[in-house]
């Protein structure tokens, strides 16, 4: 089954009122209340003396039923206060529960890149079980992640998608972020009680890379913070290591043919440039010459050097010239007064809308900062997938490799001595080379082919497999890693009360 989201407003509106005369008198009253006069669903801060039943309505108030063909599963949606007391800050999550076995699978958090785009890009446009197509038409992702995993999409860090902070202040640093997003999985699994001491996957791609180590590294180091056990986390041509090191693309772009030898030393001065403002101090500056050279953050109307260069008016892929005409209709239909509706977001709300101030935020304290012993603390703690992407040109796929052979984790010898394999996938029943593969340690690493930096949207099933067999490898692995027990104790690894 199909639909035009432009044309099924009725539909959604007739959806969403007989989901609300299903919740008993009690709950709906409950709901209103957490239902702030803007439309937006912010649950109230929890601790672990707050009753199970308080709880219990907060969970039935985040309630939401996707639109069809992904009506009949189990969904919730709204928005979490990570901050001290001020409760300024929020961050929205949708999550979506596997539909078979869901209460053995573990929980696999979601972030996306940007910085500051929606995790909601990665559900519908990626990995999500309702995809979207280029007319808008709405259908059933099979397969999608939500086979393997219960999952949670975070916009994160705040400032990202939906997430706010009412103050107008964002996180400068990755510290800061990392923080906001541990308060907000304590406070998700009081709410959500199951997944205690469920196995948990951390994942996400360019950016989202970046905020999973810093999240990874925290739990790693502190334990104790979070009722969960650490299982693996999966790196998407992540940024994490120092910028201008995988982001300089001057020689790829030129052996691939997108530069002549003036436009190669065209690019390669302006990194010089750049690299120039970072060693003086001026990271603002040095943001901001970065995205008049790459990215598509650059003011409306002025091209980036890339774009003058190459006459490409996306970043993302050295074999596609402009952006997918579903971006656009994915924008208009996730910011749409509908959809809001039906995930608990307050239809003055804009996707999206603080992704420029978050970035210029993180300029000042994390974009030109080294996480490179944040990395190494994960790799030599926890199973990490790590994979890149052939035609990627932002972080070419070369620079990628280079950095992580020069990295110093327990595994880097293997590493360096371990011979990549041939990676297949079947498709349509036949055996097609995806990519290479090699496996060192604890870490499986991938580079795929045929896709960019937007390596889940361009294949989509491939990596949605990676993940199943990352899962897999994981599940080989002895069971003694990070939060599986305090020292001799074999209970679980977390403080009886612990507010944050």
């Amino acid at each position: 089954v199909r639909m035009m989201f432009y044309s099924g407003t009725s539909l959604f509106l007739i959806s969403a009122l007989l989901w609300t005369r299903c919740k008993s008198s009690e709950e709906k009253k409950w709901h209103d209340e957490l239902l702030q006069k803007s439309g937006d669903l912010l649950l109230p801060a929890t601790s672990d003396n707050i009753p199970r039943e308080e709880l219990k309505k907060m969970r039935n108030a985040s309630r939401v039923r996707l639109p069809s063909p992904c009506a009949s599963l189990k969904a919730y949606s709204g928005f979490v206060p990570v901050d001290d007391d001020k409760n300024s800050t929020y961050l929205f999550f949708l999550h979506i529960k596997s539909q078979v076995n869901s209460e053995f699978k573990p929980l696999l958090l979601w972030m996306q890149g940007g910085p500051g785009k929606s995790a909601l890009f990665g559900q519908f446009l990626e990995n999500g079980p309702l995809g979207m197509d280029a007319t808008g038409k709405l259908f059933r992702r099979r397969p999608a992640i939500l086979s393997t995993f219960n999952v949670v999409y975070l916009d994160a860090p705040a400032g990202s998608g939906y997430s706010f902070d009412t103050t107008g202040t964002y996180p400068s640093t990755l510290e800061e972020s990392s923080v906001h997003v541990i308060r907000f999985l304590r406070r998700f699994l009081r709410i959500f009680p199951e997944y205690k001491n469920r196995e948990l996957f951390i994942a996400g791609e360019s950016y989202g890379a970046r905020s999973a180590i810093g999240l990874a590294q925290r739990v790693l180091s502190r334990p104790t913070d979070l009722p969960c056990r650490l299982k693996g986390v999966m790196l998407g041509v992540g940024f994490v290591f120092p910028l201008l090191q995988i982001i300089n693309s001057a020689d790829y772009l030129y052996y691939s043919g997108l530069l002549d030898d003036h436009g190669r030393n065209e690019f390669a001065k302006r990194f010089q440039e750049i690299q120039h403002l970072v060693d003086q101090q001026n990271p603002t500056e040095a943001a901001k010459l970065l995205c008049q050279t790459v990215l598509n953050m650059h003011p409306a109307g002025h091209p980036s050097l890339f774009e003058e260069l190459t006459g490409f008016q996306s970043h993302a892929n050295i074999i596609r010239h402009r952006r997918s005409r579903r971006f656009e209709t994915y924008m208009s239909y996730a910011n749409s007064t509908e959809f809001k509706k039906i995930i608990h977001v307050s239809p003055t709300r804009s996707l999206d809308a603080t992704r420029s101030q978050l970035a210029m935020a993180l300029a000042v304290g994390d974009l030109f900062a080294d996480k490179t012993a944040t990395l190494v603390e994960v790799l030599n703690g926890v199973p990490v997938l790590f994979y890149t992407a052939q035609l990627d040109a932002v972080f070419p796929s070369v620079n990628m490799e280079r950095s992580f052979s020069n990295l110093n984790w327990k595994g880097a010898d293997a590493f360096k001595e371990t011979t990549r394999k041939r990676w297949y996938h079947v498709i349509n029943d036949r055996k097609e080379l995806m990519g290479y593969q090699k496996i060192a340690d604890t870490v499986m690493y991938t580079t795929l082919l045929v896709s960019g930096h937007l390596v889940s949207y361009d294949q989509s099933e491939v990596v949605i497999d990676l993940y199943r067999r990352f899962l897999k490898f994981t599940d080989k692995l002895p069971m003694d890693g990070p939060g599986q027990k305090c020292g001799n104790n074999t209970l679980p690894c977390w403080p009886i009360s612990v507010v944050l």
